[in-house]
């Protein structure tokens, strides 16, 4: 993971709210500061060398000094704070602050309030650069509480996989493109969202093998399997075995 070494020096510079005009694109530019976004509203998209970033409300990021960022999409009228500041990038250490993550936009309200209001008055440097401090301690705070946009992916499918969930439904409930929902959840679990709900499904369909005498139809549709075929295919792909094999072994062994 690369990111923001919090225990090295951190310059601040400047910041602002930045409200976009509809299909207005982000500035093509090389900036020679790094820039913390906090997207709060809408849509930001912008290329940042080769990769397409698309940030979505509740959602932050860190643009890297010195590389080349265009606005090749329209953004959906974003909203967001940007913070320019100069720090030390690192893929290592306990204070790291990740490049990218998620923010409880009603915990940040405040911060972001009065780090654009600092901004527009005559504040001293102190109290400015305070405030990106709080920020940032904030993030990284929110970030070690586990509360991360993966994590709650994952509660919200061990919640919910029994009532038929796709990846556009998790895509509706958090705001995120389908890239970014597997992405995210890939770099922390290894494995994708889809991936994921099936496998829930397989572990619910194992325990009731095991302790109910229902039959295995009933079994795969109390496990949230609309289709007898694609159980079986993924349980003998998780098992080796089949459904109706594996509760004979398990059951000889209790």
């Amino acid at each position: 993971m690369i990111g923001i070494d919090l225990d090295s020096n951190i310059l601040y510079k400047n910041s602002s709210l930045r409200f976009f005009e509809k299909n207005e694109c982000h500035v093509s530019r090389v900036c020679p500061h790094d820039v913390l976004l906090l997207v709060y509203e809408g849509v930001l998209r912008f290329r940042e060398g080769n990769e397409e970033i698309e940030l979505y409300p509740g959602q932050y990021y860190i643009q890297k000094r010195d590389i080349y960022q265009s606005g090749d999409s329209p953004s959906d009228s974003p909203k967001y704070l940007y913070v320019h500041f100069v720090g030390e990038w690192t893929d290592s250490g306990e204070n790291l602050l990740s490049k990218s993550g998620s923010f409880d936009y009603a915990t940040f309200a405040p911060l972001i309030q009065k780090m654009d209001r600092l901004a527009h008055e005559s504040a001293s440097y102190i109290e400015r650069a305070a405030t990106f401090f709080e920020i940032l301690s904030l993030l990284k705070s929110s970030v070690e509480s586990g509360d991360s946009a993966a994590a709650l992916i994952r509660g919200f499918i061990e919640k919910h996989y029994l009532e038929g969930i796709s990846l556009e439904d998790i895509c509706r409930e958090f705001h995120y493109s389908k890239n970014h929902v597997i992405n995210i959840f890939r770099t922390e679990y290894g494995i994708t969202p889809f991936e994921y709900i099936n496998d829930v499904r397989i572990r619910r369909a194992m325990y009731l093998l095991e302790v109910t005498s229902k039959s295995i139809d009933e079994i795969a549709l109390e496990s949230g399997f609309n289709h007898y075929s694609h159980f079986y295919r993924l349980f003998v792909r998780k098992n080796g075995i089949s459904p109706y094999d594996w509760r004979r072994r398990v059951r000889v062994l209790l």
